[in-house]
């Protein structure tokens, strides 16, 4: 039977049902990440109800549910131990509790940059390979690591998972996680519009005054010549090609998954990687392998899946 799956985002939650990595069916809903979770929750079941009935099924006859959290996440005890601003009534939630009192089902969980890694493993870019890096470029910046062919975790949850928060400027900008410098508040899709903003040319750039301001607007004006898209391109490109080499020099990795809305246009981004990893890292040519995602809209959902059906989840 297939796991009832769920990705718990930000802005917006994708929920399926998914089978020995293949995900049979999928849609999203809308998300309030300063609402009430249990309520989203109870929402997201009603929605995988409606599903499974194309699939010949019931939820209740669903092997269990598998989701993933933002946050620090306790994957022995299913529970969320801390937040960054979204969904803070996560800690404490009873998400067992809550699965087997509404389903009857098996719940089990991890970090959302944990699982989508899991999915990339088992069923995707990271197949064969027991030593994988998966960085997640979005809104903010996500990471996870398999190291000797099991998901990192640490004894406080955090291993691996907090890239996105290592330090790379001293003095730089404020975080949202409270530090000062991270690669987030320096390069990740939330300060974007910052830096477009602030840079010298902005008056007379292209994206002047443009609603939407994501990777997406900055790439295809970078690539039409203006010159605030091209700094702000390049200045994002080399800090997370920096933050590339911090990861082969810490983890040992034998391949970098990239994935996350800056792989719309995957080459030209993964070339540069490769380029800024060949002269900086301490590493033999060729020793570490930099690939696009092959799941990058669904690899939270199969990750999650992935939970019940890999004997390699701590």
């Amino acid at each position: 039977m297939p796991v009832a799956v769920i990705d718990l985002g930000g802005t917006r939650t994708k929920f399926g049902l998914m089978d020995e990595g293949e995900v049979i069916c999928a849609s999203s809903c809308p998300a309030d990440a300063q609402g009430s979770l249990e309520g989203h929750l109870d929402e997201i079941l009603e929605h995988l109800g409606k599903l499974c009935p194309g699939q010949g099924t019931a939820l209740e006859a669903c092997d269990g549910i598998g989701l993933l959290s933002t946050g620090l996440v306790n994957n022995r005890e299913m529970r969320v131990l801390s937040t960054n601003g979204k969904y803070d009534d996560a800690v404490g939630f009873d998400f067992r509790a809550w699965s087997r009192n509404r389903t009857g089902l098996e719940l089990r969980m991890d970090n959302d940059a944990r699982g989508a890694l899991i999915g990339e493993w088992r069923y995707g870019a990271g197949r064969g390979s027991g030593n994988l890096v998966m960085v997640t470029i979005g809104t903010g910046i996500g990471t996870a690591v398999i190291s000797e062919g099991k998901p990192l975790t640490g004894p406080h949850f955090t291993g691996g998972n907090l890239g996105g928060h290592m330090l790379v400027r001293s003095g730089g900008r404020k975080c949202t996680c409270g530090g000062v410098g991270c690669l987030e508040s320096e390069a990740s899709g939330w300060v974007l519009p910052i830096l477009v903003q602030e840079h010298a040319q902005y008056g007379e750039s292209s994206l002047n005054g443009l609603e939407s301001l994501g990777y997406r607007e900055v790439m295809k004006h970078a690539a039409e010549g203006d010159g605030c898209a091209r700094d702000v391109l390049d200045h994002c490109l080399q800090f997370w090609g920096e933050a590339l080499v911090s990861f082969i020099h810490l983890f040992d990795p034998e391949r970098i998954i990239v994935g996350g809305g800056i792989m719309n246009e995957p080459e030209p981004v993964l070339q540069r990687f490769r380029d800024i990893v060949s002269e900086l890292a301490w590493a033999e040519e060729g020793q570490v392998s930099i690939v696009k995602a092959e799941h990058p809209d669904n690899a939270g959902l199969i990750g999650a899946g992935a939970l019940f059906y890999t004997a390699a989840r701590n």
